[in-house]
């Protein structure tokens, strides 16, 4: 089983732990659960079915839908769909018409909040982005990209949110940030896209057990765990072709 580092190395990795010993009492079976070190280990991995589980974004999740791999959508706030917020600090006054030679930093190169979907909205607007940074970094993980903003080593970033009010943005900055997240705010808001989610790759049939304990089974403490980890309320099967937004977003890239 395989996650990305998208929470922080060390915070994903002491959980994964935790998830790995409770999924192997579960399943009667050693079970290993590691993190990534990047988005495109992941993807790689889960393409070329080299593990049986895996937590991906859903610019990862758009490509396995093409090879028609099982995914379970994460569902927060009661919605399976969320977009991204471009942030900057508080008093830089900027806008989507003053980034030129701003710095970005960014979550991951396939990070769908964290970088695709805010590129996406700029190249909506008309925008170069190619030319349009004075430099852009990626940090591996949210929290990484944020507290770039707050230290002044970068001016713009962006991040998952499940509406398009203030509190929405506050609630998934504090999640990464703390009480910091008073030093940022929002600027724009992208389009929504579906949720990040688990893919089966069709491996073994333990992990097809695991898949249906983790539809099945609410009252599962392996599953409890598996959720407060990648913090969402339940899973939902993804229909067909849920993904296929994402995919133009992709290729328009």
């Amino acid at each position: 089983m395989l996650f990305p580092p998208t929470l922080g190395r060390v915070r994903a990795s002491a959980r994964a732990q935790l998830l790995a010993e409770t999924l192997g009492r579960e399943l009667g079976e050693r079970v290993n659960v590691r993190v990534a070190q990047t988005y495109a280990e992941l993807e790689g991995k889960v393409l070329e079915k080299r593990v049986d589980v895996a937590w991906a974004p859903p610019s990862i999740c758009a490509h396995a839908e093409e090879r028609e791999l099982t995914i379970l959508k994460a569902v927060r706030q009661g919605r399976s769909m969320y977009r991204s917020a471009l942030i900057c600090r508080q008093g830089d006054n900027l806008t989507l018409e003053n980034l030129q030679d701003k710095r970005a930093a960014w979550v991951d190169p396939l990070s769908t909040g964290g970088h695709l979907l805010a590129i996406s909205l700029l190249r909506q607007q008309g925008i170069n982005t190619n030319s349009l940074f004075s430099s852009q970094e990626f940090h591996g993980s949210y929290q990484g990209s944020l507290l770039s903003l707050i230290r002044c080593q970068a001016d713009v970033s962006s991040i998952y949110a499940y509406g398009t009010e203030d509190v929405d943005v506050r609630h998934s900055l504090s999640e990464h940030v703390g009480a910091s997240e008073v030093q940022l705010h929002s600027i724009a808001f992208t389009d929504e896209s579906p949720s990040d989610g688990l893919i089966y790759t069709g491996n073994s049939e333990l992990a097809s057990e695991l898949v249906e304990l983790l539809l099945n089974d609410p009252q599962n403490r392996a599953r409890a765990l598996l959720l407060d980890l990648i913090e969402a309320e339940t899973l939902e099967r993804a229909a067909h072709n849920d993904y296929w937004a994402v995919r133009q977003a992709l290729a328009g890239l």
